[in-house]
């Protein structure tokens, strides 16, 4: 990593319109940590999935908080995560956690849009449930909304943000109706009696779903991407992240339980989970009519997460076309809408191809696991380079330092256990070349571009 030290010029600060407030801070947060698709596959041993989200709270969720707090005071601006992690190591070392901030979003975007295009099959009931399969409903779907997203915030973040927040207040909705449907149910008393723990789980999968738990709080970094474009910073990113924080604990912990009591675990899908089990509860309980508004709900929720990450990440490869690492024209902003509308629209283009290649020669289910696993890999390697920052960062004191050593910790152990293979995957070698393949070529890949941007630049100066 040594020629990664190449100093390239860089901007720390442009002249973007200061348009989030606290409450878009909070329903950022919000829709970009709480996705509850998460719970279905991580429910699977008992009640003590529970306690396990509260123990991936403190585990992750505590140190990055830290994290965040003491580094985006130490070195505000646009860029957040590759802003703080330039300044503390160097440009290369900068870039590459940038890029893969980035790039993991890529991957993850195309997760997010499949899964948004499965809830979405189940608001028409039966006789549209059976789309969740359909890859040409899935792919269309997706890239829809897609689309749709990309455009509004290519007309800048003032419009953009709108989707971030109607998705966040779909999170929370969602997430109360789910809570109706097992109410309705235990007061009906046809609620399912989950074990504490499921007999048939082993200690390798509980430890692999728990380092899913640890990363599903990955999100409260996403604003500061934006820093030049919160109105005020100082005053309001304390609050936003611990209210998100205490929103994503208490939805995910509650959640789980309700899922447990409306489905049998033996039967929960990765998927279809949230919604197979409101439907089959909801049905059971008398309350089928629960089904089309939660998967409506649901469906915004995840759009909105969707967006989120889409122009949270976009800021990225934005400063770095300012810094020349990548092509200039990344930098650009709109001159009216005063949006990086080309980073917006090139990111729009790769999301869109990964999206259509994911489910070419995989099942809808299968695709999503490929995607989700190799996103996840690679938006960790950022972590690391964050929580050793925060150990080495001066003037902070014991407290940050070990809140460090913890989330490296866990970081570390979550990029192991990604690169275990789940049960909807068909075959073990294919899958475990996706990920190789996946993780390493966009990884390689912003290597050379830096080393090529390093050396244009250097010979620029003779």
């Amino acid at each position: 990593m040594a020629s990664l030290a190449t100093a390239v010029p860089a901007a720390d600060h442009v002249d973007v319109p200061k348009t989030l407030g606290r409450m878009d801070l909070v329903l950022l947060k919000i829709v970009a940590i709480v996705n509850i698709n998460n719970i279905p596959p991580t429910a699977v041993f008992g009640r003590i999935s529970m306690l396990l989200w509260a123990l991936a709270f403190i585990a992750f969720f505590v140190p990055e908080a830290i994290a965040v707090l003491v580094l985006s005071k130490r070195y505000p601006g646009e860029g957040g995560i590759y802003l703080w992690i330039r300044k503390e190591f160097s440009e290369g070392h900068g870039f590459l956690a940038g890029w893969c901030y980035w790039t993991c979003n890529l991957f993850y975007i195309p997760v997010v849009l499949v899964y948004m295009a499965g809830i979405f099959a189940f608001a028409g009931g039966d006789d549209s449930a059976g789309l969740v399969d359909n890859r040409l409903f899935v792919g269309g779907f997706a890239l829809g909304w897609l689309a749709l997203m990309a455009v509004l915030n290519i007309r800048g973040l003032r419009v953009g943000k709108w989707i971030q927040n109607i998705g966040g207040v779909g999170t929370a909705l969602s997430v109360l109706l789910v809570l109706v449907a097992a109410a309705i149910a235990w007061g009906k008393g046809v609620a399912q009696d989950a074990p504490v723990l499921a007999p048939a789980q082993d200690g390798a999968g509980m430890a692999a779903s728990f380092s899913v738990m640890c990363m599903a709080f990955i999100g409260i970094e996403l604003a500061s991407t934006m820093g030049d474009e919160i109105r005020d910073p100082a005053r309001d990113l304390r609050p936003a992240i611990f209210t998100a924080g205490a929103v994503a604990l208490a939805s995910y912990v509650l959640v789980t339980g309700a899922v447990l009591a409306l489905v049998p675990i033996g039967e929960l899908g990765v998927i279809q989970g949230i919604m197979q089990a409101v439907s089959s509860g909801a049905k059971t309980a008398g309350a089928a009519w629960l089904i089309g508004p939660v998967a409506i709900l649901m469906g915004l929720s995840i759009g909105g997460s969707a967006s989120a990450w889409f122009a949270g990440s976009t800021r990225v490869p934005f400063v770095a076309g300012l810094t020349s690492a990548l092509p200039k024209a990344l930098g650009r902003i709109h001159p009216e809408w005063k949006s990086p509308h080309v980073a917006l629209g090139v990111c729009a283009v790769v999301a869109g191809i990964f999206t259509t290649l994911s489910l070419v020669g995989s099942s809808v289910a299968e695709a999503y696991q490929v995607l989700l696993k190799a996103s996840v890999v690679i938006q960790l390697v950022p972590f690391v380079y964050l929580f050793i920052a925060l150990m080495k960062l001066s003037g902070v004191g014991g407290w940050a330092r070990a809140g460090g050593a913890l989330g490296l910790v866990t970081t570390v152990v979550g990029i192991g256990f990604s690169f275990l293979p789940p049960a909807e995957v068909g075959s073990v070698a294919l899958f475990e070349l996706k990920m190789v393949v996946g993780v390493l070529v966009p990884t390689l890949v912003g290597v050379f571009l830096y080393r090529r941007a390093s050396a244009r630049s250097a010979a620029q100066r003779t």
